[in-house]
């Protein structure tokens, strides 16, 4: 989530290639004349290459020269700390880094480090690990990302014409302490984010965003509105560990992407696609969230003892009180369309389990062009709070009673719902499932009539999402937690991380 209410191997042996530049014999080919593989080793001595900076630009070279168009390049980094931020740019000419693979050589990601700190780049502070700019089916592997300015690792395309980011993986990647995201996938067609784990991220340690759409053109408005991308190219997060950061997985106008059989803990928020005017190809929307663990998600990141704290100054103003992040949630639906939320084991989480609301965009104007609501979701067939062994704090599922085609069926027997001021019926805040679709534009985006949303009058009110995201000092939204029990009970492996607050730290009333 970047702003929310604004009312972010070995080498085998050496050649001269067509360049002049000396580098690393071709591995052998089977049943072809050409060779299938070339590989550019890195070490910290006695490798041609020191840093994998150098070799990523031999490699572009090597596979710009059309007789190398379709042999398979590989920079292999040995063990070993690099205090480097590596940019491979697509866009640069005379260089081809399409179907580049950058990977440590050996399958334990924290023997090959990527090191932000005192790391230069070219106009100062390197800003990111590996940044790999308009490059398709690039993969990065078994390597650890940490301190850096921005980014652990960050693929990423323009709008620009010809600039595109289609099929990346990242895959056995290790990403911290860097002061925005971890995994960071930006305009890009598809891709994939495996086996990877996040930590001490100011914003996400899985960002997936600004998904592109078949046309530059296209908008969720209207009755004749078309698919974002007609043949939808998905991109999956599976086998991930994401804990202590700001958020777990943060997806502004992200499409298309698929979050399961992963692990969500220790953060503020769990996971939270969102739909923002930061970013393009609003709404967020058609995204699956299947099968993952969010649980304890009640880092409070705004007390002075948090290991890190978020890169946002602020989300923007409401009645004259920043407006923050919420804490303590397990997953939100912030403005999405057509997201399952299914099979997923939510509990522990101190404010709410699964939340889901819309950016005003009315009388409000939290959205320009009223995008971010909430349309046509499925929420069903979660766990919630254990079964009661540990169990979500104020409620299990928040709604705030926006949108429309909203659905929630099977979940867990004696889930608890926010019934807001009792004006409105629980089966209409939570119909259950089929409902039928609605269009954006039959959708409201502001509600005040369940008093969940906001309540004029009173637009400091924590039970309500707009207030509760209001709290000042944001710190204080911990005041409404509701722990009820005093201690979670183990869970697989896991323990429970939260910050403790300095004597007068908090000013609960």
């Amino acid at each position: 989530m970047k702003r929310w209410l604004a009312v972010p191997a070995l080498v085998l042996g050496l050649c001269l290639a067509l360049t002049g530049l000396a580098a690393p014999a071709l591995a052998k080919g089977t049943g072809s004349k050409q060779a299938k593989t070339k590989v550019f080793e890195v070490c910290k001595h006695g490798c041609k290459f020191n840093t994998i900076q150098k070799a990523v630009n031999a490699a572009g070279s090597f596979k710009f020269q059309k007789a190398n168009a379709k042999v398979k390049v590989t920079v292999a980094v040995k063990p070993g700390k690099y205090v480097e931020g590596v940019v491979v740019d697509g866009t640069e000419k005379k260089v081809d880094f399409d179907g580049l693979t950058i990977e440590g050589t050996t399958k334990n990601r924290r023997k090959t480090i990527l090191e932000g700190k005192n790391a230069k780049g070219e106009l100062g502070a390197a800003q990111n690990g590996i940044e790999a700019i308009s490059v398709d089916g690039i993969v990065l592997k078994n390597m650890w990302a940490r301190n850096y300015q921005s980014n652990g690792f960050f693929v990423h395309a323009s709008n620009e014409e010809g600039e595109h980011c289609d099929g990346y993986t990242m895959d056995n990647l290790l990403a911290s302490d860097n002061r925005s995201y971890g995994l960071f996938a930006k305009n890009c067609y598809g891709g994939k984010m495996v086996n990877s784990a996040g930590y001490h991220q100011g914003d996400s340690a899985f960002y997936v965003g600004e998904t592109p759409c078949d046309k530059k053109s296209w908008t969720v408005h209207g009755t004749t509105a078309v698919p974002c991308q007609k043949k939808p190219q998905w991109t999956l997060l599976k086998n991930d560990k994401s804990y202590e950061n700001v958020l777990g997985f943060s997806g502004t106008n992200s499409k298309y992407v698929k979050i399961v059989e992963s692990a969500f803990y220790n953060n503020g928020i769990g996971i939270a696609p969102n739909t923002l005017d930061s970013e393009g190809y609003e709404p967020n929307g058609w995204n699956i969230i299947e099968r993952n663990d969010v649980f304890w998600n009640n880092y409070n990141y705004f007390l002075a003892g948090a290991a890190f704290h978020t890169v946002s100054g602020g989300l923007g103003q409401l009645a004259g009180e920043t407006v923050n992040y919420p804490t303590g949630v397990g997953i939100i639906l912030y403005g999405s369309a057509n997201t399952v939320v299914r099979h997923n084991n939510v509990f522990g989480n101190y404010k709410w389990g699964i939340a889901s609301f819309s950016g005003p965009g009315e009388e409000f104007v939290a959205n320009e062009g009223s995008e971010a609501k909430n349309v046509n979701n499925q929420i069903v067939e979660n766990v919630l709070g254990r079964e009661g062994a540990d169990p979500n704090g104020e409620y299990d599922l928040w709604n705030d009673d926006t949108g429309g085609g909203n659905c929630w069926s099977g979940n867990s027997a004696n889930s608890s719902f926010a019934p807001g001021n009792g004006k409105v019926p629980l089966s209409q805040i939570y119909p259950a499932c089929p409902q039928p679709e609605v269009s954006y534009d039959q959708a409201r985006s502001i509600n005040t009539t369940a008093g969940l949303q906001l309540i004029f009058g009173d637009f400091s009110n924590p039970s309500t999402i707009l207030g509760y995201a209001g709290t000042g000092p944001a710190q204080n939204q911990q005041c409404t937690w509701v722990r009820r029990i005093a201690a979670h009970p183990p869970f697989q492996k896991y323990t429970p991380v939260e910050v403790a607050a300095l004597p007068g730290e908090l000013s609960c009333k």
